[in-house]
């Protein structure tokens, strides 16, 4: 019963989630050290994503890599992960992310701290 009641609140959040007219989604989240902001073109196949990371005390950020680990909770896949490294003030990766439309949460682990986003996923 609780299995169905997180689907139904799923699939209306993926209903309700807004959309970009550009064809790119962006999520963020906070970390207890880091903001992240995450934009990427949500569909399934080969993908680039974008990482914007700022420190919430202002210090400049010193990590090179970005794990990205995408999970889809209500049908039980996950993907292959993906790291994204430093291309000058953000981060960089290009992979498939998502295997089909539907809402997905993507883990980004920098360094021993994790930002969880969600991502609506339009294209199967």
């Amino acid at each position: 019963m609780v299995l169905i009641g997180l689907v139904v609140l799923g699939v209306v959040a993926f209903a309700l989630w807004p959309r970009s007219q550009t064809g790119t989604t962006t999520a963020s989240g906070d970390s207890e050290t880091y903001r992240i902001e995450l934009t990427t073109n949500p569909r399934s196949g080969p993908v680039t994503t974008t990482l914007q990371v700022t420190r919430h005390d202002g210090a400049p950020v010193e990590i090179s890599e970005i794990v990205i680990d995408p999970v889809m909770p209500a049908m039980g896949h996950a993907m292959p992960q993906v790291v994204a490294t430093k291309q000058n003030d953000r981060f960089q990766a290009h992979g498939e992310l998502f295997t089909m439309g539907g809402l997905w949460e993507v883990s980004l682990r920098l360094a021993d701290e994790t930002v969880t986003v969600q991502i609506p996923v339009t294209e199967g």
